[in-house]
Order: structure tokens, then sequence, then C-alpha cells
């Protein structure tokens, strides 16, 4: 009998510790589609995006499918930018940490929607969303501690909008912190 991958066995053996019936596949970026362009008006997602949250006039590609300048309140930083290539549009409830907890067994269609769902996004420093990474917000928050609140109800209700699976330790967890940042 072949000698079993230790690694497999201790996987194993935590995943069936804590109750998950199968093994999470590899990450897959891409099979949440990337920014769409639903409407074909060559602006995708996050074009769109940026163009409707900036508070000043915007400014296209020669193209017109890209938004270059306008204006934005980084909610993250709280500060003003006026480069798009400054910023990023975050998922507030990050596309791996959402794979962690169910999304890998979604519907394509339905990974295209919450990669692109509104509510989930904002536009954000670039910097300060890579030190986010995949992270929620028991491990990670934003600078702007007046934001803190608005980032931790609104990461809950996209858990509970997309049925995310997660534990009633991290469900605890994450409503304990609520409770406490929002003094509710």
């Amino acid at each position: 009998m072949k000698s079993l991958n230790k690694a497999f066995l201790v996987t194993t053996f935590f995943l069936v510790g804590v109750g998950i019936a199968s093994a999470t596949p590899e990450y897959d970026r891409d099979t949440f589609g990337g920014w769409s362009d639903s409407n074909n008006d060559c602006l995708n997602t996050r074009h769109e995006f940026l163009a409707e949250l900036s508070t000043g006039p915007v400014q296209f590609s020669a193209n017109g499918c890209r938004v270059v300048r306008g204006r934005w309140l980084d909610p993250y930083t709280d500060q003003i930018f006026t480069e798009s290539s400054d910023l990023d549009v975050d998922h507030l409830v990050p596309l791996y940490w959402a794979w962690q907890r169910g999304a890998w067994a979604w519907s394509d269609a339905k990974k295209q929607e919450f990669g692109n769902d509104p509510r989930n996004l904002f536009a954000v420093d670039n910097g300060t969303n890579r030190s986010k990474s995949a992270k929620g917000p028991l491990e990670w928050l934003p600078p702007n501690q007046s934001f803190h609140c608005q980032y931790v109800s609104r990461f809950y209700r996209i858990v509970l909008i997309y049925d995310l699976d997660i534990s009633p330790d991290e469900a605890s967890a994450l409503k304990q912190q609520r409770e406490q940042i929002c003094g509710e």
C-alpha cells in the first residue's frame, strides 16, 4: 500500500473535524469572469462604477471605454483621488474569502453576479486594497476608523445576501465585532 500524503490526511482530518463535508477546490479567480460589460457599451463594471461614483467631471480614454480621471473619495482612507490609475475597485467581501465559504460551488452566472455586484464594491486606494488582500474584517479593517461600522455592517450584509457558508463561531465573531464597533 502506498503511503498517504500527510498534508491530505491533516487537511481531511481538519475538514471532518469542523464539519465541512467536502474539500474546497483550488481557488480560481477566473471563474468569477472578471469585469463584465453587460450593456455592451465598452465600459466594463469597473469603469461604469468609477464614472458613477465620481463627484466631479469624468474624463474618458480616447476610445471612451475607460475612465481615466474624476474625483473619488476613498472610504478606506478618507482621501480624495483624481486619477483612476491610483484606485482599485475592491470587492468588500473578497472573491477568495467567498470562495473559501462556498462560492466555489456557485454557478458561473452567480459568480459573475457576485464579482460585479456594486453592493460589494468600493473605489479605494490601490495600496490600501492590496494590504487588505483577501482578508475579512476579523483580520483587517480600513485605516479610516470612522468607516469601520459601515464596513463591517456592509460586509456582513453581503455574506447574508449571498448565503456564504460561515461557521457558527465566525458568525458570532462577526456579529460581536459589529456590535463593538457600531455600539449596538
